[in-house]
């Protein structure tokens, strides 16, 4: 799954992000506000990737100021292509929407594909996709082994392994419905590999954004860079009180009388502090998988949560589809679970063994035994094939790994082929970092939620007592 980065693209995408910058700038389309710039990449960051970012210089940058404007002919979106011209990419983006549906995700596919594999050199974003890495920090990125670290999760287990099997399903589609039939538009091979189908599908998924005012999403250059904010508890996002699924309708909107993107900071900024934004709202596994890294959340924020994918006994799948539960029941259970969320969970447990559950006024379980539940997650928590101790051995070595490969990059003297190599191994090191660091979470989350669970149980041997 993983390729060999270039050591020159590494190397020159700090540099590529100051240079498209200055010549945005003097075209008008860019416009950042006083003190605002890219942040400064070094090289261990370079060959990653994760967002460049921005933050401030010697000036500060107060709530509610536009801190970053981004004309809207700088952006990639379906709607920069006419629907009258039949033999460009408009005409494409119509045939599929008459004939298939509207479906943003695979429209802006088709704009990246065609854009740096199909035009490449002639076209307007040729200067910022050499801005972006080749490659990404999701799974679909990694090597084999690495992903084999998140065995045991149902992350790894069904939801990546279905979306290596979509990405393979969507690609084949796209070959049969847009490739071999709009040859005139899609000329050259490039366009049609499943390397260039892979680097589109994380783009789209790890950096595309909706802008309020504008349909659909878009790749909007700037804002792509900036990342997200560290959840501090105090945001709204605890106790599932956060972001539902997706993007901040507020992170960034399009202004109609400019025709620019802008983005208002939400709060205070200090100067020489990084500028971050909410603009996702992924637990731990959704992060891992589309973007590639483990959100900074607080323990008791909803996001900090571990899935969980159930599968009842044959026998009670109407039993459990009555009292409202999905088949599979899909849940992310959080360290800071509710006394009623757990309730929920526990009735789930107990109809899909075919026992019955008192279920009170609006719908809410009475009188619920835990152990069926706490039985799931003892097992759930069972299939990891490590223990504590193999985890925390494994990750201090593969910190130690970073650390070794990091300085050894700042090494001038090297070789190109042996840059290469150290950046590939820092890449994968990384990699695993990232599994090894989502399995100890999920399982510190599944124990506290066992221990939770035990409590109960115990409360309600005492009441009947």
């Amino acid at each position: 799954m993983s390729m060999i980065p270039s050591a020159l693209g590494a190397l020159d995408r700090g540099r590529m992000v100051e240079r498209w910058m200055d010549a945005a700038r003097a075209r008008g389309g860019v416009d950042l506000a006083r003190g605002v710039r890219p942040r400064s990449m070094d090289l261990a960051r370079s060959v990653t990737g994760e967002r460049h970012g921005l933050e401030t210089d010697a000036a500060p940058v107060e709530r509610g100021e536009a801190y970053a404007r981004v004309a809207w002919n700088e952006t990639l979106h379906p709607s920069r292509y006419s629907t009258s011209d039949e033999r460009g990419l408009g005409g494409v983006l119509s045939t599929m929407r008459s004939e298939y549906g509207e479906d943003e995700k695979t429209a802006l596919l088709l704009c990246l594909l065609y854009e740096r594999f199909e035009l490449g050199t002639e076209s307007a974003f040729r200067s910022y996709f050499r801005t972006m890495p080749e490659e990404f920090e999701t799974p679909a990125h990694w090597s084999p082994e690495t992903v084999k670290e998140l065995a045991g999760s149902d992350v790894y287990e069904r939801d990546i392994m279905e979306e290596f099997e979509t990405v393979k399903k969507v690609w084949g589609a796209l070959n049969k419905r847009v490739f071999d039939v709009h040859t005139d538009v899609f000329k050259k091979g490039a366009a049609k590999t499943l390397y260039a189908f892979r680097w589109a599908w994380a783009v789209v998924h790890a950096r595309a954004t909706r802008i309020s005012g504008k349909s659909g999403l878009a790749l909007v250059p700037v804002i792509e860079m900036i990342r997200e904010c560290a959840d501090t508890g105090d945001d709204g996002d605890v106790n599932g009180e956060g972001a539902a699924d997706g993007v901040d309708d507020a992170f960034a909107v399009y202004d109609p009388h400019a025709d620019e993107v802008v983005v208002y900071a939400k709060r205070d900024y200090a100067p020489r502090e990084e500028i971050c934004e909410r603009y996702g709202g992924w637990n731990n596994g959704e992060a891992v998988q589309h973007v590639g890294y483990l959100p900074n959340v607080h323990e008791n924020s909803a996001r900090n949560c571990v899935l969980l994918i159930l599968e009842p006994d044959v026998r009670y799948v109407e039993k459990v589809r009555r009292a409202g539960y999905s088949v599979p029941f899909r849940v992310c259970m959080s360290f800071s679970a509710t006394e009623s969320s757990l309730d929920a969970f526990a009735a789930y447990a107990e109809l899909a063994d075919g026992r019955e559950v008192d279920i009170g006024p609006g719908g809410i379980p009475r009188n619920v035994s835990k152990a069926a539940a706490k039985r799931i997650l003892e097992e759930r928590l069972n299939r990891y094939p490590t223990t504590a101790d193999q985890d925390a051995a494994a990750l201090s070595t593969i910190q130690n790994a970073v650390n070794d490969f990091s300085r050894a990059l700042k090494n001038e003297d090297l070789a190109v082929f042996e840059r290469a190599q150290i950046e590939m191994k820092l890449r994968q090191s990384r990699h695993g970092e990232l599994a090894v660091g989502l399995r100890i979470r999920e399982k510190r989350i599944l124990r506290a939620l066992i221990e939770k669970l035990s409590h109960a149980a115990r409360e309600d041997v005492h009441d009947e007592l």
